[in-house]
């Protein structure tokens, strides 16, 4: 599908990937969301879910997306010590992990919120400032629209590139295996 716009071009390459990244979740079983590069670090289920919940979140400081949204990603209680279960999302309750089917919701629904403001968005509307304050300092932090797309492309590119690392290492397929 090739789209119209004054930010089309750019991220055309990024809506690319996140159908790669969903054709690369949709057939793990649960075991294979399971696998983890250390026995301390995320398991592919975390990572997956950790990249859709950012997105609303971040969007949200923007004034998109629904409540609804955010609020998908929200669980009732946290394994992570000293995290208080308001600031948890899914990644954050290892009693409870995503399947492949939950995770692929949720790039879906996220990326048609993110392709909906890209196709309304214009080249000047990146350059508008907002803020948000700290949960974790108190501090207030200024941001533009622009960096947060930005920031969320390099944050997808990273995180689904440790998915492909820790499938490829298991002899899966890979973002580039499709």
């Amino acid at each position: 599908m090739t789209r119209t716009g004054d930010l089309a071009v750019f991220y055309e390459e990024w809506a690319k990937y996140q159908g790669l990244l969903v054709d690369v979740i949709k057939p793990l079983t649960d075991e294979q969301l399971q696998l983890r590069p250390a026995p301390h670090q995320w398991a592919v289920w975390q990572i997956a879910g950790h990249m859709a919940a950012c997105r609303p979140w971040w969007f949200g400081f923007l004034g998109e997306g629904s409540q609804q949204l955010r609020d998908m990603f929200r669980v009732e209680e946290t394994t992570v010590p000293d995290l208080p279960v308001e600031h948890a999302w899914w990644e954050d309750n290892e009693n409870r992990p995503r399947t492949a089917k939950e995770l692929v919701d949720a790039h879906e629904k996220t990326w048609a919120m993110i392709d909906g403001c890209l196709r309304r968005w214009t080249p000047e509307d990146l350059e508008d400032e907002f803020s948000k304050t700290s949960w974790r300092t108190g501090e207030t932090e200024a941001f533009t629209r622009g960096w947060v797309l930005i920031h969320l492309m390099g944050h997808d590119f990273h995180h689904g590139g440790e998915i492909s690392n820790i499938l490829g290492s298991h002899g899966l397929k890979t973002i580039d295996d499709f």
